[in-house]
């Protein structure tokens, strides 16, 4: 690990910088349209659970199936990433992407659909995953300069944000124009003959994975790999996960921010993913338009943080301001259980999604000039480990603690978040932690 400081600079860095680049705009272009296709997946798959089988349960196994190999091949994730390169990984991993949507396309084309497969369909997918996020956080500092990277991050967070706003709607119109209704009903499910409605949304996620790997393949930088032949045995890729644990452990400054992005993460999914639904279930008359309007709230303050963090110069005590940043966006949490005011958690909800959005980009972008490149991949595995592979997990705890005291659940989740920032500012190489 590198960890030598550099002077800060006092150009404003533009937000568009990173674009200049042939590369990077490679990257992002195709990585975009591959995020769209991932919101007809994410629509397309519970519409198909359910008219396959009519079951809520069944919906949410299929869900959580995705979940269990991403979290637990996470990390192998990121030694694969330092030893093949992350173009080769994102490379291999949209290739294979396109190969399971295509074999769903096909499938429900034909009508041989099951559940079972559906459930191989989740596994796979998570377990691609668990390959592809890694090497994705460790893409951007490879095709940019240290002065762009934060716009490179700033742009690959909005596109995102901006895709999960659109690519829901579009392909809930898809899947409507052919069925005629957005939403399944309960005298029709299940229904096989409604089953094709949703071979489109997959065939267009399909499309958008091949434009992906189209781009990969013309980027012309190549990483230099990490090893020879012999070295890529898996007794060595275990050893190399080890090497990561151990420095990231050894440091007591990424062992705090590893930390505290798990703890955010596993502090904010379960809340906002069934808190908030049952919130307003339960306590406003609007239901979910009041649902709507508070995710969308969330999402737009996200998108607004990027923006900044892609945009401002990165503060100087990147430590204190990120930390602060947390606890703001946890006491607003925290407000959630105690406002009864559909306006003020509006406003809350966008505080929290700014305060969240910005922090992102800042932290992201330090942590990827500070790590040598050869141990990005596998320090970026434990960070994606706990923002992606903890939802679970959160989603699970949230469950059970929502029939005890909804309430509880946000202002324990807030409360505990809070402490947990103040505890990392009692540490002096948090308090000095400089861009």
């Amino acid at each position: 690990m590198t960890t030598t400081s550099q002077p800060q600079t006092a150009a404003r860095p533009s937000l568009f910088s990173a674009v200049r680049v042939r590369d990077f705009r490679l990257l992002w272009l195709g990585e975009s349209i591959s995020l769209l296709g991932d919101q007809f997946y994410l629509i397309a798959l519970p519409w198909l659970t359910l008219q396959l089988t009519g079951s809520g349960l069944a919906l949410g196994a299929v869900a959580a199936a995705g979940g269990i190999p991403r979290a637990l091949f996470m990390l192998l994730g990121g030694a694969f990433t330092d030893r093949f390169s992350p173009r080769n990984v994102m490379l291999v991993s949209n290739l294979l992407r396109v190969l399971l949507a295509a074999l769903v396309t096909l499938l429900i084309f034909t009508n041989t659909i099951q559940l079972w497969m559906l459930f191989v369909m989740a596994l796979a997918f998570g377990t691609v995953d668990a390959f592809f996020f890694p090497a994705q956080a460790a893409m951007v500092p490879q095709l940019v300069g240290r002065d762009q990277i934060e716009s490179g991050n700033a742009l690959t967070q909005i596109t995102a944000q901006f895709a999960s706003f659109v690519g829901p709607a579009l392909a809930g119109l898809v899947i409507a124009a052919i069925t005629g209704s957005a939403l399944p009903t309960a005298d029709a499910l299940p229904a096989a003959h409604n089953v094709n409605s949703v071979a489109p949304a997959f065939a267009i996620d399909t499309l958008t994975f091949i434009i992906a790997a189209i781009a990969l393949w013309f980027i012309k930088h190549r990483a230099p790999t990490l090893a020879s032949s012999d070295s890529a045995a898996p007794n060595d890729l275990f050893a190399s996960i080890a090497q990561g644990l151990r420095i990231v452990w050894n440091d007591s400054l990424l062992r705090t921010l590893v930390i505290i992005t798990a703890g955010t993460n596993l502090l904010f999914t379960g809340p906002i993913g069934v808190g908030i639904p049952v919130l307003t279930s339960t306590r406003f008359p609007e239901g979910a338009a009041a649902m709507g309007a508070i995710l969308s709230a969330f999402g737009g303050g996200a998108l607004v943080g990027a923006l900044l963090g892609g945009s401002l110069p990165t503060p100087r005590h990147i430590g204190i301001v990120a930390m602060s940043l947390i606890a703001t966006a946890a006491v607003a949490l925290t407000l959630f259980g105690l406002l009864t005011s559909l306006p003020l958690i509006i406003i809350a909800a966008a505080a929290m999604g700014l305060c969240v959005g910005y922090t992102n980009v800042i932290i992201i972008s330090w942590l990827q000039k500070q790590i040598a490149p050869e141990m990005l991949g596998r320090v970026m595995s434990l960070v994606m480990l706990g923002s992606v592979g903890l939802g679970p997990l959160s989603n699970l705890l949230a469950g059970v603690l929502v029939e005890v005291n909804l309430s509880l659940l946000f202002i324990g989740a807030g409360g505990i978040l809070m402490l947990l920032c103040l505890v990392s500012l009692s540490s002096p190489r948090v308090r000095t932690m400089t861009a």
